[in-house]
């Protein structure tokens, strides 16, 4: 017969692996995202013919400008890619890339995303923020819980609606169930993370997510911030040439 000690050594036991079978599950799936052998020649020739195959379905006919404005995220990506230690960001964690309107912010990401998806075979769907508010309104916000999303323009979608008489905040909301699931995310937007992490002004006003989906948007993802000012301009000027 089994004795008290053997049945709690038992229990025990099976709880250790199942919770190791939970952690397994959890992180079977990390390495999809990332490819040592891509060399940073084949790299950087695939980003560039991305990006420049979306700025002609835009109407933009050049090659994709590499300057001092975003080289070293470009560099950051491909270290990102290939999973190496020499990343300055957390290789496990989404991107969250803030920036002034025509930087270049939503092209790269735009561009990187499909480089996963061409290394990983799983598509990042990109959803600018404004068409997600209303996507989550019509298919259910469990639809979105845990697919990889790279959600454009954070922060320009209406941040409340009125449902039956409550107030719904469904992004917000998204964020939360999509930080405790894991889910990977990547993210710009035109403000920083900082002004999202407000919540409502002197006036009453709501003005971002507030600090706690804030402080989830930071763990969740790897903050960087896009220097420069809007290339749209000299696109404007090369079209009309």
């Amino acid at each position: 017969m089994e004795t008290t000690n053997e049945y709690i050594d038992r229990m025990v036991n099976n709880a250790i692996e199942n919770q190791r079978s939970i952690y397994r599950e959890a992180t079977g799936e990390l390495n999809i995202w990332h490819c040592p052998s891509l060399s940073k020649d084949n790299y950087w020739n695939l980003l560039s013919a991305t990006a420049q195959a979306f700025m002609a379905q835009r109407g933009v006919y050049h090659p994709y400008v590499v300057d001092e404005y975003n080289r070293d995220i470009i560099y950051q990506m491909w270290l990102y890619i290939i999973g190496s230690k020499e990343c300055k960001w957390n290789i496990h964690k989404g991107i969250y890339i803030g920036g002034k309107v025509g930087c270049g912010k939503t092209l790269l990401m735009q561009s990187f995303c499909e480089i996963l998806h061409f290394i990983s075979g799983r598509t990042v769907e990109m959803i600018p923020a404004t068409l997600l508010f209303q996507r989550i309104i019509d298919d259910g916000i469990n639809s979105l819980a845990t697919r990889p999303l790279f959600i454009d323009e954070l922060g320009r979608e209406q941040l409340e609606m009125n449902a039956f008489g409550n107030k719904m905040r469904p992004i917000a909301d998204l964020m939360a169930l999509r930080y405790n699931n894991g889910a990977r995310t990547f993210f710009t937007s035109n403000f920083k993370i900082e002004t999202l992490s407000k919540g409502r002004n002197d006036r009453g006003e709501l003005v971002g997510y507030g600090k706690y989906i804030g402080e989830r948007i930071q763990e969740m993802t790897n903050i960087v911030q896009m220097p420069g000012e809007s290339r749209r301009e000299k696109w404007e000027e090369d079209k009309a040439q």
